[in-house]
């Protein structure tokens, strides 16, 4: 990884975080059952922490996914709107291929390919892609990034609208060379094979974890030099939020 990129991503992680603790309003957390147990500061710090959970996932990895994308060469933006139409034989066709088992992606994108009419350039429920990249032989791709713990449930609902994304896009260009990722940032079982999605009729080839998920955006393997990264601005962001959760208990 260069050192220009690396640069970005340190100034990148700061920012959002500062940018939530400077933006944070407390929220009402009145859970009588279960402040009994662990007090009312630990409930708030709860909160702060779900919130910056939920900001890594709607916006760090994939704000850091774009830069390492930029920079291996890819055209690559985040929380993209996927404009499309899909008829009602393929909407059918869809459906009943979120419900095969075992997935086999290829060969469910080349039947949609054949099945899909051209369409208007609509707004669909489910348009929102978390990263899309073209690459330089105009490979369009399509990811998902998730939670590390993802139910069956969750999988099987994430496989249908990968489908249907492939529907959207081909509805407007039935050429278009696509391929589609569900992608975990980290492996939460480490250092055991993560194995969760298991079952869950997912194609294993579009499932990428860790390492897998970024090297698809950078080219190359990161993940240990991203870790570093995060390790060396650590203290500054500590220090930041040791000092915000001491103003949030004076506050109670």
């Amino acid at each position: 990884m260069q050192d220009v990129t690396k640069e970005q991503i340190k100034e990148l992680i700061v920012h959002s975080i500062n940018a939530k603790i400077k933006n944070y309003k407390r929220e009402t957390n009145h859970v009588p059952f279960f402040t009994p147990f662990v007090g009312t500061d630990m409930i708030a710090t709860h909160s702060v922490m779900q919130s910056l959970y939920t900001s890594f996932g709607m916006s760090i990895y994939e704000q850091i996914a774009v830069v390492l994308a930029n920079a291996a060469g890819y055209k690559a933006t985040h929380q993209y709107d996927l404009l499309g139409e899909i008829d009602p034989a393929t909407e059918a066709l869809i459906t009943n291929l979120s419900k095969t088992s075992p997935a086999d992606k290829a060969h469910e994108i080349d039947l949609i390919r054949k099945s899909i009419t051209p369409g208007k350039a609509l707004k669909d429920d489910e348009k929102r892609v978390d990263v899309f990249i073209t690459k330089q032989n105009d490979e369009e791709i399509y990811v998902d990034i998730t939670t590390v713990k993802g139910n069956l449930k969750e999988f099987r609902a994430m496989r249908r609208k990968m489908l249907r994304w492939v529907g959207l896009r081909l509805s407007q260009n039935k050429n278009a060379k696509i391929s589609t990722y569900i992608g975990l940032p980290y492996n939460p079982l480490h250092p055991e094979k993560y194995t969760r999605w298991t079952g869950a009729g997912n194609d294993p080839t579009e499932v990428l974890v860790q390492n897998d998920l970024w090297k698809l955006f950078a080219g190359e393997d990161v993940y240990d030099e991203l870790i570093g990264i995060f390790v060396e601005v650590g203290p500054s962001v500590k220090e930041n939020l040791d000092e915000f959760f001491s103003k949030l208990r004076s506050e109670r």
